[in-house]
C-alpha cells in the first residue's frame, strides 16, 4: 500500500502586522507564507470529493493546478518540518506516527435522519460538512479522548472484543490503525477533525 498524506496542525488565521498565517502544531505556532507553503498544507488535507487514498502525487497536482510554482520540494519543507506527513498502513511506521500525534475533532454531530445508514457532522442549521459510517463517526467521537492515535487504537480494539467481536479489522489494533488512518484522511478532508502532536502538559510560566 503506498503512504498516505496528513496534515499536521490547526489553522489559525492570519496574524498582523506581519501578515503570516499560522499553523499551531503543539504549543508552536508555525508562521507560512501564502504563496505556496500555505496552499500545499492546505491541499495536504485532501479534497472533500476525492475516493480513496491521498498521496503526495495528488498533493503536488492540486497545487500545480492553482498556480503553485516548485509544489514538490514545498512539499518536502513540509515533511521536513513535520507540518505534513507520510504514513504507509499496516507499517511498523504507521505504529509510529500513531505513537507521537492525537486527533482533536471540529464541527458538531448533527445525528442520523430516520431512514438513513450515515451519521452527520457539520454546523447545525447551516450545513452538513460530512456524512459517514458509524466507525468513521466513532473515531471522531472517541479518538481524542486518548493522548495518542495509538492508544485510541488499542482501547477501541479492546472496545470491540469486549462486546463479542471476533472480527480482527476491529480488535486488532494494528488492523484498526488502518481503518483509522483512512477514516482520518475523510474527516480531515471535510474540515471535521485535525490532527496534532500527541498531548503533552503545557509551557510553564
Amino acid at each position: 500500500m503506498n503512504a498516505i498524506v496528513l496534515p499536521i496542525g490547526h489553522y489559525q488565521g492570519v496574524v498582523h502586522p506581519s501578515g503570516h498565517h499560522v499553523v499551531r502544531m503543539g504549543w508552536e505556532p508555525i508562521p507560512l507564507d501564502d504563496d505556496g507553503p500555505l496552499d500545499v498544507w492546505g491541499f495536504a488535507h485532501g479534497l472533500p470529493e476525492h475516493e480513496g487514498a491521498w498521496d503526495r502525487s495528488e498533493v503536488i497536482a492540486a497545487a500545480v493546478g492553482v498556480g503553485v510554482q516548485d509544489a514538490e520540494p514545498i512539499l518536502d519543507a513540509l515533511l521536513d518540518r513535520g507540518l505534513v506527513v507520510e504514513v504507509t498502513p499496516g507499517t511498523d511506521g504507521a505504529r509510529e506516527f500513531a505513537g507521537y500525534h492525537r486527533v482533536a475533532p471540529l464541527l458538531i454531530g448533527l445525528g442520523r435522519p430516520d431512514g438513513e445508514e450515515l451519521d452527520g457532522l457539520g454546523i447545525p442549521g447551516l450545513s452538513v460538512a460530512l456524512r459517514a459510517r458509524p466507525r468513521v463517526i466513532e473515531v471522531w467521537e472517541w479518538a481524542h479522548l486518548w493522548p495518542d492515535l495509538w492508544s485510541a487504537c488499542e482501547a477501541l480494539a479492546e472496545a470491540a472484543r469486549d462486546t463479542g467481536s471476533l472480527d480482527a479489522s476491529e480488535t486488532d489494533p494494528d488492523q484498526v490503525l488502518s481503518f483509522v488512518l483512512g477514516a482520518l484522511q475523510d474527516l480531515v478532508a471535510h474540515g471535521a477533525a485535525y490532527l496534532d502532536h500527541r498531548a503533552s502538559p503545557g509551557p510553564r510560566g
